[in-house]
Parts: C-alpha cells; sequence; structure tokens
C-alpha cells in the first residue's frame, strides 16, 4: 500500500503491526486428523476486515487458499432456514451448546435430534435439509450460496473431498446414527458426501471477511449489494454461532472477545460485529480444542485494543442521547425582530422546548428523551427534535417516538422533527402511525430554524400588545437605524433615496455584487442567505419593516457578502452611500454599532444555550 494511502488508513496499520507481534507465537499443530490438511504450511498467517461500506482491509496471507471447513456450517445452516424456516429447522436441530468437541456425538436424549447446528452432528443434519431443485442440485445450491457470501464463484478442493470422504469414519456414523433416529429423512450418504464438499469449499481469509460482514450488514454483502441470507435469518444464525460457533471454547470466546463467530479446522475463524464489520483470520497452528491459535489471538487483541466486545456498549441515556435542551426564550429564530416582539419571546419562550439529539436511537436512550418530553409543564405548548447529529433510528425507537407523538397530541401539545432528510425509513414509519394527527404535520419544517420562526409566530400572535410591524407602513422616523436624527435630517434622507418597491421573489442583490447603497424597509420583507453549495442556501435572517440590508457595506463599499430576496411584496427607501453628509453617516453608524451590539449579545445568549 502507498505510502499516502497508510496515512489515512490507520487501520491498516494497526492491522500489519498486529500481525507482526503474533507471527512470534508458533506453537500449535496444523490438524492431522484429516490427511490433507497436513500440507498446509504452518506459517501461513492472513487477517482481513471488511467494513460496512464495502472497504476491505488485508494484510499477510489473507489470500492465501485454504478449504473452509467447519465454517461451512454457518452457509448450510442458514441456506436450511431458508428452505424450511424456523420451526422445522429446530425440529431436527437444536440451539444449545454442547461442552463438547465438534465431532462428539451430541444428540439430545430420547429424540436424537443434534444439539446445535456448529457441531459435527447438527450439520450433517443442516445440510441434508438443503433442498434439490429442477436442474440445480444441492451443492449447486450450497456453492451459490457461498458465491452470495463472498463475491465471486468458489470451487471444491477435490484432494481434500477425498481425503475427508476416506478417513470420515467418525462422521459416517454419526450420519448413519442420525437416520436411524429420523433426523435424516434421506439416504445419510447423500447427505454425508455434500457435508465432506462443504467442507472442502476453497476459501480465504478476505473471503471469510466479506462473509462475516454480510451477517453483520443484516444479510446483504456490503461490496456487492447482493443478499446473501434474508434478514429474517440473520439473528438466529448470529446467535448460534455466539453460542456454539467455538467449539468447547464457545463460552471463553464470547467471554473473551464478545463477538460471534465460527472456526474451521484448517486455521480459519470467521467473527462478526453486528453493525460495523466483518473479520476473516487464517492460521493453520490450532490449540488443543482445534481453533486457531493465531486467529483467537489476533481476534482478542483486536476486540480489546478497539473496545470492540458487543458488550462494551456505551449506556445510551439521556446523557449521551440528548446533546443539548433550551427553550424560545434562550434561542430564537434568524428572523429579525422588533424591541417589542423580542421582549414578548424573552417573556413567553419558554413555552418552545428544543431537544438536539445525537447518536443512535435505540431503546434505552430514545426511553430517557421520552420521558422527559412527557414530564414538561403544563405551560410547554411546543417540542421540536432535533436529528441532525442522529445517525440512525431503530424499530423500539420509532415506536416509542410514535406514542409520544401520539400522548403530546392529546394534551394539545405540538412536536416537529427537524433535520429529517437523511431518515427516509423513520419518517415514513412514524408518518403512518400518527398520521393527521396535527398541523403543521411532524415534518413540515425541514431545519429547526423555520420550526423555531413557526412556533414563534404562533405565540407573538397571542401575547404581543401591538400589531405586528408587518401590516403597516413605517415612516423613517420609525427606522431602527434612524433612531435619534433630527427632522431636517430624516427630510434630507428621503430626498436622497427613492422608493422601491419589489415583488415577491426577486432577487435585490446577490453575493459579490457591487454595493453602492443600503435598503430601509418599509413594508413586507426580505430574507438574506448565503449558498452553501450549488443547490442550498442558508438562511442568515429574514427582515421586516422598520429594518435595514446592504448597510455593512457603508464602512467600506465592499461588494455584497449575502443574497437578499423578497419574501413578499416590498417596499423599501434605498438611499446610495454618496448621499450621506457626515453629521448624517455619524448617526447612521452609530444606530448600526448599537444593533450589532445586541446581535452579538443574542449570539453569545444562543452559543451558551447550545453548548
Amino acid at each position: 500500500m502507498p505510502s499516502d494511502e497508510r496515512r489515512i488508513a490507520p487501520l491498516q496499520d494497526f492491522l500489519e503491526a498486529l500481525l507482526e507481534e503474533l507471527r512470534g507465537l508458533i506453537s500449535g499443530t496444523v490438524a492431522d486428523y484429516i490427511p490433507e490438511l497436513q500440507r498446509a504450511d504452518p506459517d501461513w498467517f492472513g487477517i482481513a476486515l471488511c467494513t460496512m461500506d464495502g472497504h476491505v482491509y488485508q494484510v499477510g496471507d489473507a489470500r492465501q487458499p485454504f478449504t473452509v471447513q467447519s465454517i461451512s456450517k454457518v452457509i448450510a445452516y442458514g441456506l436450511a432456514l431458508e428452505d424450511h424456516g424456523v420451526e422445522t429447522v429446530l425440529s431436527r436441530v437444536g440451539v444449545e451448546p454442547s461442552g463438547e468437541a465438534f465431532n462428539s456425538i451430541s444428540l439430545e436424549a430420547g429424540t436424537g435430534r443434534p444439539l446445535n447446528p456448529m457441531i459435527n452432528a447438527g450439520a450433517i443434519v443442516t445440510t441434508g435439509m438443503i433442498r434439490h431443485e429442477p436442474g440445480l442440485d444441492a451443492l449447486a445450491r450450497l456453492l451459490g450460496s457461498f458465491e452470495r457470501f463472498v463475491g465471486h464463484s468458489v470451487g471444491v478442493d477435490e484432494r481434500v473431498y477425498r481425503s475427508e470422504s476416506e478417513t470420515g469414519h467418525r462422521n459416517r456414523a454419526i450420519a448413519h446414527l442420525l437416520r436411524g433416529y429420523g433426523m435424516l429423512s434421506d439416504d445419510p450418504e447423500r447427505a454425508l458426501d455434500l457435508y465432506f464438499r462443504q467442507c472442502s469449499v476453497l476459501v480465504n481469509a478476505r473471503d471469510l471477511a466479506l462473509a462475516a460482514a454480510c451477517l453483520a450488514n443484516n444479510g446483504v454483502n456490503p461490496v456487492t449489494g447482493v443478499v446473501a441470507l434474508p434478514a429474517r435469518h440473520v439473528d438466529r444464525v448470529l446467535s448460534v454461532m455466539s453460542t456454539c460457533g467455538m467449539y468447547d471454547y464457545s463460552g471463553g470466546w464470547i467471554y473473551d472477545v464478545g463477538m460471534p463467530a465460527k472456526s474451521g479446522v484448517s486455521g480459519g475463524i470467521l467473527a462478526v460485529l453486528p453493525g460495523q464489520f466483518g473479520l476473516g483470520v487464517f492460521s493453520p497452528r490450532l490449540d488443543p480444542k482445534g481453533n486457531s491459535l493465531r486467529g483467537i489471538a489476533a481476534c482478542r487483541q483486536i476486540s480489546d485494543r478497539l473496545r470492540l466486545h458487543m458488550f462494551k456498549v456505551p449506556p445510551s441515556t439521556s446523557a449521551s442521547v440528548l446533546r443539548v435542551r433550551y427553550d424560545g426564550s434562550q434561542v430564537q429564530s434568524q428572523r429579525a425582530r422588533t424591541p417589542h416582539d423580542s421582549a414578548v419571546l424573552d417573556a413567553e419562550g419558554h413555552r418552545i422546548q428544543v431537544y438536539e439529539v445525537q447518536g443512535d436511537l435505540m431503546f434505552s436512550g430514545t426511553d430517557s428523551v421520552t420521558r422527559m418530553l412527557q414530564q414538561e409543564p403544563d405551560s410547554q405548548e411546543f417540542v421540536i427534535v432535533d436529528l441532525r447529529r442522529v445517525s440512525a433510528i431503530d424499530w423500539a425507537a420509532t415506536e416509542m417516538l410514535a406514542e409520544t407523538a401520539a400522548r403530546l397530541g392529546r394534551l394539545g401539545r405540538k412536536l416537529f422533527f427537524t433535520e429529517h432528510k437523511d431518515h427516509y425509513a423513520f419518517r415514513s414509519s412514524l408518518a403512518r402511525k400518527v398520521a393527521g394527527s396535527q398541523s403543521p404535520g411532524h415534518f413540515y419544517f425541514v431545519d429547526t430554524d423555520r420550526a423555531l420562526e413557526w412556533c414563534e409566530e404562533q405565540l407573538l400572535s397571542r401575547f404581543r400588545r401591538q400589531p405586528p410591524a408587518e401590516t403597516g407602513c413605517l415612516d423613517l422616523s420609525e427606522q431602527l437605524l434612524c433612531r435619534g436624527m433630527t427632522r431636517r435630517q430624516l427630510e434630507a434622507l428621503e430626498r436622497s433615496g427613492r422608493l422601491v418597491s419589489i415583488p415577491a421573489g426577486h432577487r435585490i442583490f446577490s453575493t459579490g455584487d457591487p454595493a453602492h447603497s443600503f435598503y430601509l424597509i418599509r413594508r413586507g420583507m426580505v430574507e438574506v442567505s448565503v449558498a452553501t453549495d450549488p443547490r442550498r442556501s442558508l438562511r442568515l435572517t429574514t427582515l421586516g419593516p422598520g429594518m435595514s440590508f446592504g448597510e455593512l457595506a457603508m464602512l467600506d463599499e465592499s461588494a455584497r457578502t449575502a443574497d437578499v430576496v423578497a419574501k413578499v411584496d416590498t417596499e423599501c427607501l434605498e438611499v446610495p452611500f454618496s448621499s450621506l453628509d457626515a453629521d448624517m453617516r455619524t448617526v447612521l453608524l452609530a444606530n448600526l454599532a448599537r444593533q450589532l451590539a445586541r446581535r452579538l449579545s443574542r449570539d453569545a445568549r444562543m452559543l451558551r444555550a447550545r453548548g
């Protein structure tokens, strides 16, 4: 890998260092009970890791082919579940750990049912359950399943297959015993032959990482996008791997490493961290229980150093899910307000509550937040839940939030979810559950600022003691920028400017335009924004009668730094900078400084509230 690529892939460096660190483990022996497996070089060692976006890290002998052996039991079990469903498979194979070696005859007393599908007895049964289809025998279907998991066609090592078939007397005895108990419904030799062939499929550590990533990704291959295993069966397969996948070391494995996994006597280990990655390790040196010695050490180090044990989950409580909470008196929208309206919102804004949540919304954390939502005082009228920093919302969280929305609606409160564009499944699911329960709808506002503005308008319509400025046409004496001017100065300012009528939707000026004048709004409304990309803009503020825009350029007549568009039919007095005498400019700049000071004070208060 080029050095510049390594700088952006620290995980690659970590895996390479780990590989070199563990090469010194030279105890353990290559499997010898299958003669062909003895041909393996005991020093082969490879590690591969596949992330959920399909990126594969690989080091060492990650491309060295070897036969899959018992790891194939995972594929066969998934295919049996596809063919017959959970209940039928459970009637033939249990899911209890045996606590015994992989080749033990661990059958349920009285029924002869194998204890689980990860020991040989159980695997022979699940392999025997794979259906034949017209023109497609069971082996072809099994190889097709392998192909979906690893992303390419696979083949059988015929020499290993013959070696297994010629020396597999214990497995042959197990198969006939299972037929005697009725667990195999067909010729035991046919099931046994398919089992020997599936164990002889050639793979490498990269293939194992891909197969594991499919299971981590809810059954979908993250590289090809192909469904390797229907999602409804993934949790069943992972559960059995967790409790039974590492032979009679399964308990120790889940205790030490904490990932669902399956090993094989050729030296492979497939491990899964659901939702995050798939891991494949290959080293033929085995410990006394038949697991790869270096493989276990590598998985343990990856789990420990990266804190990936699946039970080392940060607590998802309100403290971790709730980033910050504030009300409408602490943080107000970007809509510029008159002093009177600002005072009303300072007094009544506590009726608006905003919750900014973060991370993955799952059961526990969402429960704590919904309890807070429902325990708010009766004065709370509007709730805004900002999802900007949320990466995922699971089914349980959706159910709880839907129930909370319904309860708040019954209390006469409105709940809005904002910044939700990346959560289509959540939107569609919750919308179905609470359709038509409030107006505007729960997802009406895309961003939090627009939702805040709407809620503020509802409060102002009830609590303001004077008519809104938007309903009239203001004289120059009522303009914030003209405060303190004499009548003569006001008359001179009016003579120097020109009245302009601007239709709704018209762009008054754009970023980069020359700046030679400023505007005093007499009636109507304008929005000031900047483009964040070719298709999106960010609102900076909305201005109404009595307010001004373009005045900052008075300082140096620099180019315009934002776009201004009329939101409704608007009338302004446009005043050229060149028409201002020294006295008038002094008054305007003093008022501008006071306005900027108020904005800075407001912004500082908002920053403190938002954290």
